[in-house]
């Protein structure tokens, strides 16, 4: 009786693994447990082993076993398309602030950025191409030309962010530069934040595996406060709306959340059409 060996990556959870409430847990590894967890029926004759940083399950299984690890396989693919698919209860109708330009003092975290590396935001998309999760996770400090960033990593994309006010400054996958913009200028939040606030931005987006650069203005203001509900839960948040400068076409709205450090919804315009993002867990430290 010969044993196998197998290892399921299926990107992004909310259990914690092996039940045991261990802040070690990545939000990835949580993710990929509530999918085994779904999916335990179906793995007769399959023992789990492990599940990786990143989200990878690592099983055992004897060759007798061939035909049920297919079965599973297939559960834990739709477990995982699942998770992509959660949506939220309907959401109550928007509480406006009704004093304008003034800090709110029911939101007093808005100050100013405060990741810390260990922090992870778990998301689902829905766009033209497809849905899924994806997991955000600030992973280490980094300077770029003397000028210190969070680097936010998901899978082998990382993304980085100016500490000083979360400015984007470039992207990279298998370490290669993909998008990059100058100045460091592109921000979705421009603390502190209050209703009325508004801020403009004027960069080069340069994409240099595409061969692409575009000169880029845009203004986001923040429109309200407004209490939404996602996944993972309720959050009173600020909801900002960010348009092109030169037409007033409307590129995104984001609802940011300073429980959370970050966006929990987005809907934002592509060029294949309308993307939407809400928080579905997270971590901090």
């Amino acid at each position: 009786m010969s044993l196998g060996r197998w290892s399921l990556s299926l990107a992004v959870g909310l259990l914690l693994l092996g039940g045991c409430a261990s802040a070690r847990n990545t939000l990835a590894q949580d993710l990929a447990f509530e999918r085994w967890e779904k999916c335990r029926d179906q793995a007769q004759g399959i023992n789990l082993q492990r599940i990786t940083a990143d989200g990878q399950l690592w099983v055992i299984y004897t060759a007798d076993h061939r035909i049920q690890l297919n079965s599973w396989q297939t559960c834990m693919r739709q477990a995982a398309a699942e998770q992509g698919q959660r949506r939220t209860a309907p959401v109550p109708a928007p509480v406006v602030a009704t004093v304008q330009d003034q800090p709110l003092a029911s939101l007093p975290s808005a100050l100013g950025p405060t990741w810390k590396v260990g922090d992870e935001w778990g998301y689902r998309y829905e766009q033209p191409t497809g849905s899924g999760t994806f997991v955000w996770s600030v992973v280490r400090i980094e300077s770029l030309n003397n000028v210190q960033h969070f680097v936010i990593k998901t899978g082998t994309r990382e993304i980085f962010y100016r500490i000083s006010d979360l400015a984007f400054t470039r992207e990279t996958v298998d370490g290669q530069t993909i998008r990059e913009v100058t100045p460091s200028d592109w921000r979705f939040v421009a603390f502190p934040l209050h209703v009325g606030k508004s801020w403009e931005m004027k960069y080069q987006e340069m994409r240099p595996v595409a061969r692409q650069t575009e000169d880029i203005e845009r203004k986001c203001t923040v429109e309200a406060e407004e209490r939404v509900t996602v996944p993972a839960g309720t959050f009173p948040t600020f909801r900002i709306i960010c348009h092109n400068s030169r037409n007033n076409a409307l590129v995104m709205t984001v609802w940011y959340a300073p429980e959370v450090r970050h966006i929990v919804r987005e809907e934002s315009a592509l060029a294949t059409g309308r993307q939407f993002r809400e928080l579905i867990a997270y971590k901090l430290r």
